[in-house]
C-alpha cells in the first residue's frame, strides 16, 4: 500500500521509459560510471518503477550524455512523416553531391535532388501498396 500511495500523482511510467532508463544505465556502465553491483542494482529498481519519479530516482547521479529517462509520446503520424520527408531530403541531397561531377551546374543538382527524392517516395510506396497486398490475401488451406 505504501508503494502505491509513493506513485500517487506522477504520471505512470511505459514500458518504453524503463528501456531508455535501463539504456542510460547501461550507456552509464560502458561509460565506467557504475560498479557491476551498482548498475545491476539500478536495472532492477528500473524494472520494478512504476512512475517517473521512481524513474529518475533510478537514473539520478548520473550523466551518460543526456540519455536519462524523460516522459515521452509516441510521434503523430504528421510528424512521422514529416520526420521521413527530412531524411529523404537530407539523403538525396548527399547522393545527389557524391553522383555529381565536378563542374555540374545548379540547376542539375537540383534536377537531380528532386529526381532522388520522388523516386524514393515513389519507391516507398510501392513497397508500401505491396506490403498492403500481401497482407489482405486469404489463407491458403
Amino acid at each position: 500500500m505504501a508503494a502505491a500511495a509513493a506513485g500517487r500523482g506522477h504520471p505512470r511510467a511505459s514500458h518504453a521509459d524503463r528501456e531508455r532508463a535501463i539504456g542510460a544505465l547501461e550507456s552509464a556502465f560502458a561509460a565506467g560510471l557504475l560498479a557491476k553491483d551498482e548498475f545491476d542494482r539500478r536495472v532492477d529498481r528500473a524494472l520494478a518503477s512504476r512512475t517517473y519519479a521512481d524513474l529518475a530516482a533510478v537514473t539520478a547521479g548520473i550523466s551518460a550524455g543526456g540519455c536519462e529517462s524523460k516522459p515521452s509520446r509516441p510521434l503523430t503520424r504528421a510528424e512521422n512523416v514529416a520526420a521521413w520527408g527530412v531524411c529523404g531530403l537530407i539523403v538525396s541531397a548527399v547522393l545527389t553531391v557524391i553522383v555529381a561531377p565536378a563542374g555540374t551546374t545548379k540547376g542539375v543538382v537540383v534536377v537531380t535532388a528532386v529526381a532522388i527524392y520522388a523516386s524514393s517516395w515513389l519507391l516507398g510506396a510501392i513497397m508500401m501498396l505491396a506490403a498492403r497486398h500481401r497482407g489482405s490475401r486469404p489463407a491458403r488451406g
